[in-house]
């Protein structure tokens, strides 16, 4: 069992990546997406395939990933053939945009290791009681108490049992869920279904111009993502100090970028900064 975390310039190139540092074939790898679902730079964190392996960005020192260097970017241009649309593998296989293999006629692989033909299997004979209560300590406003309904009735349509606490401070409605028959399904492909509920919630409560913003988290997979992420983002800021070179992590989304600049808020030696558009914003850890 390993929790190490690998990166390459899409999530297969990590995997393969993975592979190679922890001597073990690449569909034996058990791993959650950390950041790069898009392509131009992927961050994994292995869950099971070997002993623990180096940690992200030594792959990209051996050549095998991407090689960051001063003021070059960790991943290829735009539109570079390698990453960038299907292609095939040396199986005949089409590979599609997100790295994974899908071989004509059947389905592809995830970004979790699995099939990508369904989502991991739902219990038949799984819980329905919904039992969400407000955080001891905590109040909440007409704004919160809809949004705690309205989470309500969306699982009580999915027939799926949760329990958990609601808080809420600062305009943002805060959801601990816990579920041990669902949780996997609520974390399957990077947390998808979590991150949809989480979306209906949000848009449904707010009013205009007015954002009422919305996080869950079931069974604290997000918040040991969070750990991992900015974890892994002080592993690389360490080498940046060490080398003096600049590094950039990304493409990562808001969330992704703020938990980096947080987590390299306060270390000594790097500063960071955004860069690029859209999907293709990244961030800079430069060495001072």
């Amino acid at each position: 069992m390993s929790n190490g975390t690998y990166s390459g310039r899409n999530i297969d190139v990590a995997v393969q990546n993975a592979a190679k540092a922890l001597s073990v074939d690449a569909s034996d790898i058990q791993y959650d997406v950390l950041a790069g679902q898009g392509g131009g730079f992927a961050l994994i964190k292995v869950k099971s395939g070997g002993p623990a392996g180096p940690v992200l960005g030594e792959e990209s020192l051996s050549g095998t990933g991407p090689s960051p260097d001063d003021g070059q970017d960790a991943a290829p241009e735009r539109g570079h053939s390698d990453d960038r649309g299907p292609r095939r593998d040396d199986r005949g296989g089409r590979r599609d945009d997100r790295g994974g293999r899908r071989d004509e006629g059947g389905p592809r692989r995830d970004d979790r290791g699995g099939r990508r033909g369904a989502w991991p299997d739902v219990p038949s004979d799984g819980p329905t009681e919904i039992n969400i209560q407000v955080a001891e300590g905590a109040s909440l406003t007409e704004t919160g108490q809809a949004a705690l309904e309205i989470l309500v009735d969306l699982l009580t349509e999915m027939e799926y049992g949760i329990e958990g606490t609601v808080s809420e401070s600062d305009e943002r409605v805060s959801f601990e869920l816990t579920s041990e028959a669902y949780g996997e399904v609520f974390v399957a492909r990077e947390m998808g279904l979590l991150r949809s509920l989480e979306y209906l919630v949000e848009k449904i409560v707010s009013d205009g111009d007015r954002r009422v913003k919305v996080s869950m988290d079931i069974n604290g997979a997000r918040a040991q993502a969070d750990e991992d992420l900015g974890q892994s983002a002080r592993d690389l800021a360490q080498r940046a100090i060490e080398e003096e070179r600049v590094y950039k992590m990304g493409p990562l989304d808001p969330r992704g970028r703020r938990l980096v600049h947080i987590a390299l808020r306060e270390l000594k030696g790097v500063t960071t900064e955004s860069e690029g558009e859209g999907v293709f914003r990244r961030i800079c850890i430069i060495p001072d």
